[in-house]
C-alpha cells in the first residue's frame, strides 16, 4: 500500500511539470509586458545585472519627437559610440519609445519594422502601457533589441524606424536609445544594473487617479558592495523617461527625494536624468519610485552604475546576468519538482530494499 501511494504521488507530479517545462521551452513571459491604467503598475524590470573592470554608455544620438508616422513613413536617428582604447563592448542594446500609436479613435499597436546599421533587428523584449479606458485610449512602449553583435568595436551607427502598417495605423516616436556595456583594461572595477520597461503614469482627477497611485516603483536587487557602502567611489543613476515635460513629479532614491526632475531635457518629449547617489547609496536594495502629479510621463529605463575604484576588486563573485522577465522560466518549478522526484524514487528503492 505504501507503494501505491508513492506512486499516486509521482503521477500526481507529472502533469504539472510538464507545464513548467512547455512554458520554460516557449519563453512564455519573455514578451508583451502590458499594463492598462495610468496607475504605476507595470514597474521596470530588470535585464541584466553584473561586475566588470569596465563601464556604461547611453546615447540617444539626434533623436527628436517624430509627430505622427503615417504608413510608410521612416524615422532616422544617428547614434555613435566611442570606446576607450583596449576597451571590448559587454553588451549592447538599443530601445524604441513610441506612443499615441491609433487607428481612426481606437488605440492600437504599431506595425514596425527597426534596422539598425541597415540590418533589420527584431525586439527580443517589448513593454506597453495605455490608458485602459475611453476617450484615446492610445498605447505606448519600449520595444528592446540585442545588437551586441552589431556594436562591436564602438563607432557611428544609424537606426531607422519604418512604420508598416497596410491599413490606417499611426503611431509617433519619442525617440532612441542605445546602450553599451563595456569591458576597461584600465578602467574601474564596476557593478551594474540596466532596467527597462514602460509604466505610464498620470495623476488625473478624470480618471481617479491619484499622485500615490500614479508612482511606478522598482528595485535595484543584491548588494551594492559586500563591503562598506563608503569604499564605493561612484554611485550614478540614470533614468529615461517618455514625455516628463513640466516638472510636475518627484523622483526619490531610498529616502531622499527630488523635486521637479523630468522637465523636458533633452527635449520635451524624452527626458533624461542622470545623477550622482553616491550619499544616498544603501548596502542593498537600493529602491526608486516615480511620482507623477500632473505631468503624464512614461519611464523607460533605469540604469544604475557603482565603481569600487581601479585597485579594488568586488569582494563577491561576479554576479550572473539576470532577467526578471525570465527569470521564471531559467529557474522554474518543474526542476524543484523533478529533484522531488528524484528523492521520492530513491526512497522507494531503499524501502524496496529494506523490505
Amino acid at each position: 500500500m505504501r507503494h501505491i501511494i508513492i506512486a499516486i504521488l509521482i503521477l500526481s507530479l507529472i502533469p504539472i511539470i510538464a507545464v513548467a517545462a512547455e512554458d520554460a521551452s516557449s519563453g512564455h513571459g519573455q514578451n508583451d509586458h502590458a499594463g492598462e491604467s495610468y496607475a504605476g503598475d507595470n514597474p521596470l524590470l530588470t535585464y541584466r545585472h553584473g561586475d566588470l573592470r569596465g563601464d556604461l554608455i547611453y546615447t540617444i544620438g539626434d533623436s527628436k519627437y517624430s509627430g505622427r508616422l503615417h504608413p510608410n513613413a521612416t524615422y532616422t536617428v544617428n547614434l555613435s559610440i566611442e570606446l576607450p582604447k583596449g576597451a571590448t563592448v559587454e553588451f549592447a542594446r538599443l530601445y524604441t519609445y513610441w506612443t499615441w500609436s491609433y487607428i481612426e479613435a481606437e488605440g492600437t499597436y504599431p506595425d514596425m519594422l527597426v534596422t539598425f546599421g541597415g540590418t533589420e533587428i527584431n525586439p527580443d523584449q517589448t513593454f506597453t502601457d495605455r490608458k485602459g479606458k475611453s476617450p484615446y485610449d492610445y498605447p505606448a512602449g519600449t520595444h528592446c533589441y540585442n545588437v551586441t553583435d552589431q556594436v562591436d568595436s564602438g563607432g557611428a551607427y544609424t537606426a531607422v524606424v519604418e512604420n508598416t502598417a497596410t491599413d490606417f495605423k499611426k503611431f509617433s516616436m519619442n525617440g532612441i536609445g542605445l546602450l553599451v556595456i563595456y569591458n576597461d583594461p584600465d578602467g574601474d572595477e564596476t557593478r551594474y544594473w540596466v532596467k527597462e520597461g514602460c509604466d505610464v503614469i498620470y495623476a488625473n482627477e478624470e480618471v481617479g487617479i491619484t499622485a500615490e497611485e500614479a508612482t511606478t516603483e522598482f528595485v535595484f536587487e543584491g548588494d551594492v558592495h559586500q563591503g562598506d557602502v563608503a569604499d564605493l567611489t561612484r554611485a550614478i543613476l540614470t533614468t529615461v523617461v517618455a514625455s516628463g515635460d513640466k516638472g510636475e513629479n518627484t523622483m526619490t532614491f531610498n529616502e531622499e527625494s527630488y523635486r521637479g526632475v523630468y522637465a523636458g531635457d533633452p527635449y520635451p518629449d524624452l527626458a533624461i536624468d542622470e545623477r550622482d547617489v553616491r550619499a544616498h547609496l544603501v548596502a542593498r536594495d537600493n529602491k526608486v519610485q516615480i511620482k507623477d502629479d500632473g505631468d503624464f510621463m512614461a519611464p523607460s529605463n533605469a540604469f544604475l552604475v557603482v565603481s569600487y575604484g581601479s585597485h579594488q576588486t568586488p569582494s563577491e563573485s561576479p554576479a550572473e546576468p539576470t532577467s526578471e522577465s525570465s527569470s521564471a522560466s531559467e529557474s522554474t518549478s518543474g526542476f524543484g519538482l523533478l529533484l522531488t522526484i528524484l528523492t521520492i524514487t530513491v526512497s522507494i528503492i531503499a524501502l524496496r530494499r529494506r523490505s
